[in-house]
């Protein structure tokens, strides 16, 4: 603090947590002059913000000093710390994006499952005819070309499930209603977790009297039991 003699006009630097709290007089070393010191402020009366020093810890060296722009030991700079830290940090993912996302109800999963199941059936009916042309006599076919047939109509049934639902989360149905399978991670669905949703997933809740589809009616996020199997949601879009 910069202390200057009215009379004469001599100053001198004294630290202030020198002054004394009370207000005292002192003479001037120059001319002999006294002149009122004045009083240094009362800690105790201040806010605590005032009187709190901030203090930091240096994220490099780790020492433990009063905030500043820059590190006094190593010399780092904190605001270019903070800045390079924001730009590497790793992006979190979107755990919730999907649990916010509406699902699709009962009756809607029903209505794409009536058109697949349809558009299954119009295929199988095709190859079938096709097959039975190739592998007889006419339209009469024999026991083989009856079982290749009903082997045929489940594969194919099996790759329209499982590439559909692979490929993209949705299969024609779902495509014409803007419905899609997604995981309850947010990650890609996949040809694994498809081919396990889409078989024994649906098996499951299949054999029990169909009660695992009616799950989706009563779920709070409206999922099916193979959709609780295979963690995934059926989204709208």
């Amino acid at each position: 603090m910069q202390l200057s003699c009215p009379h004469c006009h001599y100053s001198r630097e004294v630290a202030e947590e020198k002054l004394p709290v009370a207000a005292s007089r002192v003479k001037c070393p120059q001319c002999g002059g006294s002149f009122s010191l004045p009083s240094r402020p009362d800690i105790s009366s201040l806010p605590k913000s005032a009187t709190t020093v901030e203090r930091i810890s240096c994220p490099a060296c780790g020492k433990d000093q009063r905030q500043t722009d820059a590190c006094v030991y190593c010399g780092l700079i904190f605001a270019r710390y903070a800045a390079q830290a924001r730009a590497t940090a790793p992006v979190a993912p979107q755990l919730d994006a999907v649990e916010l996302r509406p699902k699709a109800g009962f009756w809607l999963r029903l209505v794409a499952l009536m058109i697949d199941g349809l558009l299954v059936l119009v295929l199988q009916v095709i190859c079938g005819l096709l097959l039975v042309t190739i592998g007889s006599d006419g339209f009469q076919p024999n026991g083989s070309v009856a079982l290749l047939i009903q082997l045929f109509s489940l594969l194919l049934s099996l790759v329209y499930w499982v590439f559909f639902t692979g490929y993209c989360g949705q299969t024609p149905g779902k495509m014409l209603l803007r419905l899609q399978v997604v995981r309850t991670d947010g990650q890609p669905l996949g040809y694994a977790k498809a081919f396990y949703r889409e078989t024994l997933g649906k098996f499951v809740s299949g054999i029990i009297l169909g009660i695992g589809y009616l799950m989706a009616a009563f779920d709070d996020q409206k999922q099916a039991l193979h959709d609780r199997m295979a963690n995934t949601y059926v989204i709208k879009l």
